[in-house]
């Protein structure tokens, strides 16, 4: 049973992915939030700096943005001081890719992109592609075939995951919406001034029904009642089936306190703020979330206690913790630069087949993870790619917001 909750915890909105009635990811849901990953605004550049090949780029009086200009090659133009290069005092259409973080400014590109549940649309090249996800030839070859019916010179389009179940139509009819939208996004542009927001991507509890597998929810529960009603109405426009043929439908719980007792909220959402977490075989894992990078460490603890000291004991503990770092990744939305101190074992080929382990759970994260090396201190390192703000992070600002 896979299902997609939505309710509050500790005065805030949350939206937590549970598979077996385990949580397995949760975020905030920033209602007061007014930049989202995704929107697109014009943005006017303030300052570029050479040296970096970098622009700073205002959406807002109040926000500033990163543009990296290496990237940059064909932006959209709403105002411009010289045909020659991008100046200081241009309005460009620009879309936001990336949150703040700490110090570090929001990012946002030219190559505007937008997302329906089969289909890509992206403003960078151009012809048809399909997600690295889908592996069979004939079948990325059918997609790219279905998809150039509507294929253009002003953009690409990919064939997305959940593409896979569906049909032809319905892939060509998003193409087509896509493409109407992407040109009523720059006919709107060219009409409006700067700061003006071109386009609003969707909620984050939405985007999880268009991002992820359309087989992934048997049921999305909810006791927040507008809640209720958008994904109601999504649900309409883009109807999913569930693994056991069912169509997907949006529940409402009314009974108070329900939604936490019956799913345990309160229990997981202590587990994802832990810094000590204990393993059933007795050892533990500690998690130290710095600004450069996040700590993670092994103990046996109590798992050796009474036993003798193997190395088959230790790599049946470091596999039991390899399993629980890659749920608390994906659990806490952990990203950039881990390093991981696992026992110390000796045997080489244990070490080999303990990677081997962790990048097979990884397989499981829908975030890009990799597993680079083993230092010669014998740290395992780590990375996940930056997509959003990691929970504890989420709720550091959302009570800083609140203030």
């Amino acid at each position: 049973m896979n299902e997609l909750v939505i309710t509050t915890y500790a005065g805030r909105e949350i939206s937590a992915i549970y598979n077996d009635n385990k949580m397995t990811s949760v975020s905030v849901i920033d209602v007061r939030a007014t930049y989202d990953i995704g929107n697109i605004y014009i943005g006017r550049i303030e300052n570029i700096i050479n040296n970096i090949n970098a622009a700073f780029i205002k959406i807002s009086d109040e926000t500033t943005c990163y543009l990296d200009l290496t990237l940059e090659d064909s932006p959209i133009f709403v105002k411009r001081q010289s045909e020659k290069k991008i100046c200081v005092g241009d309005e460009i259409v620009v879309q936001l890719v990336k949150e703040g973080i700490k110090t570090k400014a929001p990012v946002v590109s030219t190559a505007i992109s937008l997302a329906g549940k089969y289909v890509s649309l992206v403003k960078r090249g151009n012809g048809c592609q399909v997600s690295k996800k889908i592996t069979h030839k004939a079948v990325k070859e059918h997609l790219k075939e279905v998809l150039s019916k509507v294929a253009s010179e002003e953009f690409c389009l990919i064939a997305r995951t959940n593409a896979l179940y569906a049909s032809d139509e319905e892939i060509v009819n998003e193409a087509k919406i896509l493409e109407a939208r992407f040109k009523g996004i720059l006919e709107h542009a060219l009409h409006s001034v700067r700061y003006t927001l071109l386009y609003k991507e969707l909620p984050g509890f939405l985007l999880k029904l268009r991002d992820t597998n359309t087989f992934l929810f048997d049921r999305i529960v909810t006791d927040i009642p507008l809640v209720h009603k958008e994904v109601s109405d999504y649900l309409k426009d883009f109807p999913t089936v569930s693994e056991n043929g069912q169509f997907t439908k949006a529940e409402f719980v009314s009974e108070e306190g329900k939604i936490n007792a019956v799913f345990r909220v309160e229990k997981y959402m202590d587990i994802a703020s832990k810094r000590i977490i204990r393993l059933k075989s007795g050892a533990s894992i500690i998690i130290d979330q710095c600004e450069a990078l996040t700590a993670i460490d092994v103990n046996t603890s109590k798992a050796i206690a009474g036993k003798r000291a193997t190395e088959k004991t230790f790599f049946e503990i470091n596999c039991e913790a390899a399993n629980e770092i890659a749920y608390q990744l994906k659990l806490r939305n952990i990203s950039g630069m881990i390093v991981v101190d696992f026992i110390n074992q000796t045997d080489a080929d244990l070490k080999l087949k303990l990677l081997d382990v962790l990048k097979n759970e990884f397989k499981k994260d829908p975030i890009q993870t990799e597993v680079v090396d083993i230092t010669k201190l014998g740290l395992v390192e780590i990375t996940r790619k930056k997509v959003h703000k990691s929970v504890a992070e989420q709720f550091n600002d959302s009570r800083i917001s609140q203030k």
